[in-house]
C-alpha cells in the first residue's frame, strides 16, 4: 500500500481530452469516467494512469501520441495551479514553483535543477510509473518543461539537450519539436539550458507581478495530497476515486491498491474498520459537499450511484446521525 501514488486530473486533462477527440475514443474505452475531470484537483491513482496510457497507445496505434496531442496545448490554461505557476514575473520563479510544488500535483514525482558549469539541467523523475509506459510520462514532462521555457524565452526557444526515458523510432519528430538533440533510454527526464537563460534579462516579455489568484478552497485541494505513510488517507482517496464508477466496490478498490480482496479486508480489520464503514464515510463526506452547494438530495443520490433515495438516506443517517433533509434544515438555522 505504501507504493500507491496519485496525480491530479489537471496533469493529464489535456492529454485525455485530445485523445478522445483525435482518436475518436470514449471515456469508457480509456477507463477513466468523464466525472473525474469535472474537478481538475481530483486525485487519480497512478495505477489507473499506467493502465490509461496503455489503452491510449493500444487503441490509437500511435506510439508518439503524447507529443502529437500536447504540442499545441496552451500551458497557461491550467486553472488555479497554472495561475499560481505564472503569477511571478520571471522564469526563475516559475521553475522554483514547479520544483517545490510538484509533490502536491503528483506524489512520488520530483522536479529539480542542478547546475554543471554554465549548464542548468532541469530534471523530472517518477519511479512509480511502470517501465513499459515510462516513455509517455517522460515525453509529457519534457513537453511541459519546454513549454514553460518558451513562455518566458520565446516560442522559438531551443534547449541545449533533452533526455528522455524509453525509446521511439521517429527521433526526427522529437528533434524537430524540441529543436535540439534528443537522447533516449535515460533513467530520468532532463532538459538542459544555459544557466543565464533563467535570468530576467533573457526574457522576451516582461510580466508584471500578479496576485496569487487561488481561493482558499483551491489551496485546500492543492495541499490535499496523501502521505504514503498515512494508510487511512491513501485508502480514503482510492475509495473516493472509485466512486466515479458507481458505488465503490471491494473488488475495484483492492485492485487499485494492488491487493487481493482478502489482503485488503485484513488491512481494514487491523485498522478497526470494514469496507462498508469507510465507503459510507467517504460517500457521506462527498454528499455533504454537494448538499452545501445546493445539489438536490435526489441528484446527490444518483450521482453517488444509488438506485433509490431511500438507500442513500439510510447511509447518510448512519454516518451523519441525521437524514439529508434534516442536515439541510440544520444548515439553514
Amino acid at each position: 500500500m505504501k507504493t500507491v501514488r496519485f496525480i491530479r486530473a489537471m496533469g493529464v486533462l489535456n492529454l485525455h481530452t485530445h485523445a478522445l477527440s483525435e482518436y475518436k475514443l470514449t471515456p469508457k474505452e480509456l477507463g477513466i469516467p468523464d466525472t473525474v475531470f469535472h474537478n481538475p484537483m481530483t486525485l487519480i491513482p497512478l495505477k489507473v494512469i499506467n493502465e490509461w496510457y496503455r489503452r491510449i497507445e493500444q487503441l490509437s496505434g500511435d506510439p508518439d501520441l503524447v507529443l502529437n496531442l500536447l504540442r499545441d496545448v496552451d500551458i497557461l490554461k491550467l486553472g488555479p495551479v497554472g495561475r499560481w505557476l505564472f503569477s511571478g514575473n520571471d522564469l526563475a520563479s516559475a521553475i522554483r514553483r514547479v520544483n517545490y510544488g510538484v509533490s502536491n500535483l503528483q506524489s512520488g514525482a520530483f522536479f529539480a535543477g542542478a547546475q554543471s558549469g554554465n549548464i542548468l539541467k532541469w530534471t523530472y523523475h517518477n519511479p512509480f510509473i511502470d517501465a513499459d509506459i515510462k516513455v509517455h510520462e517522460s515525453v509529457r514532462s519534457a513537453v511541459f518543461m519546454v513549454k514553460i521555457l518558451r513562455e518566458f524565452l520565446g516560442k522559438d526557444y531551443k534547449p541545449l539537450r533533452v533526455k528522455l526515458s524509453g525509446s521511439r523510432q521517429n527521433n526526427e519528430l522529437y528533434k524537430a519539436y524540441f529543436g535540439c538533440d534528443v537522447e533516449w533510454n535515460q533513467p530520468k527526464t532532463e532538459v538542459w539550458l544555459q544557466s543565464h537563460d533563467r535570468l530576467a534579462t533573457r526574457q522576451v516579455l516582461y510580466r508584471e507581478e500578479r496576485r496569487l489568484a487561488m481561493s482558499f478552497s483551491d489551496l485546500d485541494d492543492l495541499l490535499n495530497m496523501p502521505d504514503p505513510e498515512d494508510e487511512l488517507k491513501v485508502i480514503y482517496e482510492v475509495v473516493n476515486y472509485s466512486r466515479h464508477y458507481g458505488l465503490p466496490t471491494l473488488e475495484r478498490v483492492s485492485h487499485i491498491l494492488g491487493l487481493s480482496e482478502q489482503q485488503f479486508q485484513r488491512r481494514l480489520q487491523k485498522l478497526g474498520l470494514n469496507f462498508s464503514t469507510i465507503s459510507g464515510y467517504v460517500l457521506s463526506n462527498v454528499a455533504v459537499e454537494w448538499l452545501n452547494k445546493g445539489v438536490a438530495i435526489s441528484d446527490v443520490a444518483t450521482r453517488l450511484g444509488y438506485t433509490n433515495v431511500t438507500s442513500f438516506n439510510r447511509m447518510f443517517k448512519k454516518h451523519r446521525g441525521v437524514t439529508p433533509k434534516q442536515f439541510l434544515l440544520r444548515a439553514e438555522n
